[in-house]
């Protein structure tokens, strides 16, 4: 289990660091991608990371592309801006109309949406919009020679065991959403609207990338080489 409000490499992308922080009672995470000397895309930022944001990375001239990736996951945004005067916010236009109903933003023109402009990153990396969503997801994947790997949001968990909080863990078991990888009951009844389109675009997806190496919004990094195809089971067992 990795060590919680610090960031951590990720094996086989140089480019990566990948943060863990508990928020409430959960292991939430956080992904830092290098743009370039000055500049990074941060997806889910969480407050407690801060600390841990490596000094030679809080330059004035370092500005962040901050990825809201749904409309929940803003919790550590407004302590990023105050730290980072000098960043962009994106998000999905669905997850936009929540982030407006929550004061995150206060009108579009602050945030941009990800279907008509995406922060720069480096080769390989594109975005992917799963459509049924209720909470508009966003995720980022890489493609190279080596594989692919998907930065999901909250899709999928990966919780490599029950939590040792009682409430967490009367939850955990009451939703099946630990330990492994799993799709939990709260996001079949609750986060996907329309399971069917889910289900047909993020199958097709699976085949098209085989990921080898997902990030979750919440638990442990999972790779393996026949990762979409455990994924792919997952899906069709869940979304019956």
């Amino acid at each position: 289990m990795m060590k919680k409000n610090v960031w951590h490499a990720v094996s086989n992308y140089p480019e990566l660091k990948f943060g863990q922080y508990i928020v409430p009672n959960f292991v939430s995470n956080s992904v830092a991608i290098k743009v370039s000397d000055n500049e990074f895309v941060v997806i889910s930022p969480g407050k407690p990371l801060l600390d841990s944001w490596p000094e030679e990375w809080h330059r004035p001239d370092i500005k962040l592309h901050i990825v809201m990736p749904n409309g929940y996951h803003y919790m550590g945004v407004k302590h990023w801006q105050k730290t980072f005067r000098n960043f962009a916010l994106y998000a999905s236009r669905k997850a936009i109309t929540r982030l407006m109903q929550q004061g995150v933003v206060a009108s579009e023109n602050e945030i941009y949406a990800l279907e008509d402009k995406q922060p720069p990153m480096p080769q390989g990396y594109s975005v992917l919009l799963p459509p049924g969503h209720r909470a508009g997801d966003a995720w980022i994947k890489k493609q190279d020679e080596q594989g692919c790997l998907w930065i999901t949001c909250d899709s999928f968990l990966n919780y490599d065991r029950l939590s040792n909080q009682p409430v967490a863990r009367f939850t955990q078991k009451l939703l099946d959403a630990a330990p492994g990888l799993k799709m939990s009951q709260v996001v079949k009844w609750f986060i996907i609207e329309d399971r069917a389109q889910f289900k047909s675009w993020v199958l097709n997806q699976l085949q098209l990338d085989k990921p080898t190496t997902m990030i979750p919004s919440h638990g442990e990094i999972a790779q393996a080489e026949d990762l979409y195809k455990k994924i792919n089971q997952l899906v069709i067992d869940r979304l019956d």
